[in-house]
């Protein structure tokens, strides 16, 4: 699949998320690469591919629901962490957000 065709895939699936399961916020995010060694003038740098692209975050109250998908948009896993606000830290640093639910739309005047 295209890449943006996959992101589109995964955008449904968290939309479906949040309409299903009512959780406080669903967050759609690209994994970044990793910097694994930079030398000479001009820098060429090498980076780390992980397998996992893209993780959905479907956060409750009391805990956080991650979803880890490849680069072609299948679903590899999921798991339940206890402790959502330690393990949220650490995933906005190491990605970007795509998509997040609810989305804040400007209001008419």
């Amino acid at each position: 699949m295209q890449n943006r065709k996959v992101v589109k895939e995964i955008a449904l699936f968290a939309k479906t998320q949040w309409k299903q399961t009512k959780p406080k916020t669903v967050e759609v995010r690209r994994v970044k690469d990793k910097k694994t060694l930079e030398f000479g003038f001009p820098p060429v740098v090498l980076l780390t591919r992980a397998p996992v692209k893209f993780v959905v975050c479907v956060e409750f109250s009391d805990v956080l629901r991650i979803y880890h998908f490849s680069s072609t948009g299948q679903l590899l896993s999921a798991k339940n962490f206890e402790h959502p606000f330690e393990i949220r830290n650490e995933i906005v640093k190491k990605s970007t957000l795509i998509v997040k639910f609810p989305r804040k739309r400007p209001s008419r005047a």
